[in-house]
């Protein structure tokens, strides 16, 4: 197998944000979350869990709510508007003013017809959902103190809510509020409801700011029973669909699971909620619960983690922080790369070595070190969305609000000074966009909020609108990827149809469906074939000029590697190496995947598999396997999250990687907890 050298990236300064809330929606296996700087990063759950598109925040931008209604997606934050998302052109479609200023909470009815929020003035709103928006209904009676959390009866009569001291239950139909009070220990101290629940035989479950879950009789407005689960704050509490167990967890990250459970006494069978199972799976504050229909925990708080667990069997899994699709572009030819942050983008090239080969494994001098040749700013209070630079780092581009910013960079010569320069006229056709990648030096394909791909010819400081590609009606872009020369592009929508397009000639192919989502996908630079990898981990190549797989497609992976099926994380990349055209490149968060076609497995029982392998310079070893494939398959472990990984110039290769403890440095600290035998 080749050897590479490997540029270890590890100066882009990626902070991740703290997760505020989420929302699942069973029918269509997606998960919203929102994070602290109100971005929404929408997760595909129907297979392994995977980010499958962001909607960018700003500066002004607060996400404190979030709700599925149907497919739609909608959010409330401190600005005092409820929004509806269009998740095929990244955009807010729908902004209605809320009675009562800020917005805390949001709730749908059990029909899913009505919204309510719950404000920082103590008003409750409630909306009519229809297909054109949704229309303002009423406003229930104000209450002093802001509304901290809602929840609506399944009968969708009754609406609960928690404000400081005190829970609410509203009857819709009678008009009338019942106050259940809660009292503290220290009748000085405030009790702040953070969370509440109502279920169906009316019991009222609510987390609190003194580390109890307590359980109410609506009609009588008492506490039946409370839980002391945690040392502080309560913050979230999820309700499953068998309303006989309740997760809740707050600023003491554990996850308590309260089952209810039937004791004799001698008064009869009395009900009783008890602690059972706990999960110790982050390190902060935990914000965000939601739970399944199968009983499945998606959690996420401060420590910027998204979890899944369940029991049992017990299995925990974890999925760190990812900067969204279009923060870092590889100028492949230039061997350089150009980094997005929010308010500028920094083109980098770079180091080299005078030396070649070697052990695997051992450190190269370093004869020419990295150099940022550019940092690049938007305008005040603007923030960029997505970036792209082309193979010979002479062109870059970048989205702030879907508006498209070009520039030509001259690289210095001889000790001279870069220069730049902005394309300043722009086509009227160029329509807004979600997504862009350079095809080739002046040449840019641009993902329309119509639906539309655009093909854009750049020369001096001029832009014009070449050609528009068309995807299927109500499509829309997910991912974009090109051969090197540029001709061919691949296409990924939301409707989970891959379309390969040829720029030059017109023609389009789509590839044979498939079950689970696509994750990644590339295009050989010699064969054109397209290798596409899934949620599943299945690996699929096909053959766009006889419309079909290729034979070792049909031949070798009909079935997904064991190797990779036990990781939960998924292929986030597809490259390849023009050099060897046998070896197919992948990597997820933890390691590099290479796949090498012409070689054949050593053995196709276990016991008989081949030994490691010597794949990369500069990386631990993986390893080789036949897979189930056929082919041999080596896995290299990486000790930091892996951001990208691409081949560049001849025999290099680029890793992008972030240090989990780079991270760590940047949390504040999390609750002190006293444990046996420590200090």
């Amino acid at each position: 197998m080749a050897q590479y050298t490997i540029h270890n990236i590890r100066f882009y300064d990626f902070h991740p944000k703290a997760i505020q809330c989420m929302s699942y929606e069973d029918e269509t296996s997606r998960l919203a979350l929102s994070r602290a700087d109100g971005s929404i990063e929408i997760w595909n759950c129907k297979s392994r869990p995977f980010m499958q598109l962001v909607l960018p925040g700003d500066n002004d931008s607060s996400v404190e709510a979030l709700v599925w209604c149907r497919g739609r997606l909608f959010s409330a934050g401190l600005h005092g508007f409820l929004l509806e998302h269009n998740l095929a052109s990244r955009e807010v479609t729908l902004r209605t003013p809320v009675t009562g200023g800020p917005t805390w909470c949001l709730t749908l009815s059990k029909d899913k017809k009505k919204l309510a929020a719950g404000t920082e003035g103590g008003y409750v709103c409630i909306f009519d959902v229809v297909d054109e928006g949704v229309v303002y209904d009423r406003v229930l009676e104000k209450q002093e103190g802001r509304i901290l959390h809602i929840a609506w009866h399944s009968s969708g009569d009754y609406i609960v809510t928690g404000s400081v001291n005190c829970v609410r239950l509203w009857s819709l139909k009678e008009g009338r509020v019942t106050r259940c009070a809660l009292g503290a220990s220290n009748r000085k101290d405030e009790v702040i409801v953070w969370c509440v629940g109502i279920l169906d035989d009316m019991t009222l479950v609510s987390g609190d700011s003194c580390g109890k879950v307590c359980f109410w009789n609506a009609e009588l407005g008492t506490i039946t029973h409370s839980v002391q689960t945690h040392k502080a704050d309560v913050l979230t509490l999820a309700i499953c669909v068998d309303q006989n167990s309740v997760y809740v967890a707050g600023v003491d990250p554990t996850i308590v699971q309260l089952s209810r459970v039937e004791t004799n006494t001698s008064r009869g069978k009395v009900e009783m909620w008890i602690k059972g199972n706990q999960r110790s799976v982050h390190t902060h504050d935990v914000r965000a619960l939601a739970v399944t229909a199968t009983d499945r925990v998606y959690s996420g708080g401060v420590d910027t983690i998204l979890t899944l667990s369940y029991y049992p069997p017990k299995i925990v899994c974890k999925f760190p922080a990812l900067p969204p699709l279009g923060s870092i572009s590889v100028a492949q030819e230039a061997e350089s790369l150009l980094l997005q942050y929010s308010d500028h983008v920094e083109l980098w090239r770079l180091g080299a070595s005078s030396e070649e080969g070697g052990d695997s494994g051992t450190f190269l001098p370093i004869t020419e070190d990295r150099v940022k040749m550019l940092e690049l700013h938007g305008k005040e209070d603007e923030v960029i969305q997505w970036c792209a630079v082309s193979p010979k780092a002479l062109w870059i581009a970048y989205l702030v609000q879907g508006s498209l910013r070009i520039y030509h960079f001259t690289p210095p010569a001889s000790g001279g000074q870069p220069r730049v320069q902005r394309v300043r006229e722009m086509s009227r056709a160029i329509e807004r966009s979600h997504q862009i990648l350079w095809l080739s030096e002046a040449r840019l394909a641009s993902a329309s909020v119509t639906g539309t791909i655009q093909v854009i010819s750049v020369s001096g400081s001029e832009a014009v609108m070449e050609k528009e590609l068309t995807l299927e009606p109500g499509h829309s872009v997910l991912q974009m990827t090109c051969d090197m020369e540029g001709k061919t592009l691949a296409v990924v929508d939301d409707k989970n149809t891959i379309m390969i397009f040829d720029i030059e000639g017109g023609k389009s192919a789509v590839l044979p469906g498939h079950s689970a989502p696509c994750t990644a996908v590339g295009i050989h630079p010699l064969s054109k074939e397209v290798v596409a990898v899934y949620a599943d981990m299945s690996i699929k190549e096909y053959d766009p000029s006889r419309k079909r797989y290729t034979a070792f497609c049909r031949k070798h992976l009909n079935e997904p590697s064991p190797e990779l099926v036990k990781k939960h994380s998924v292929i986030q990349r597809v490259s390849f190496d023009p050099d060897h055209p046998d070896l197919i490149l992948l990597h997820n968060d933890s390691a590099f995947v290479v796949v090498q076609k012409g070689k054949k497995a050593a053995s196709e029982s276990q016991e008989r598999a081949p030994k490691m392998k010597k794949v990369m310079s500069g990386s631990s070893l993986g390893k080789g396997e036949d897979a189930g494939m056929g082919a041999q398959l080596s896995v290299i472990r990486r000790p930091n999250q892996v951001l990208l990984f691409s081949q560049v110039k001849g025999k290099a290769v680029v890793s992008v990687e972030l240090n989990p403890l780079q991270v760590m440095d940047h949390l504040p600290s999390p609750l002190k907890v006293k444990k046996y035998g420590g200090t």
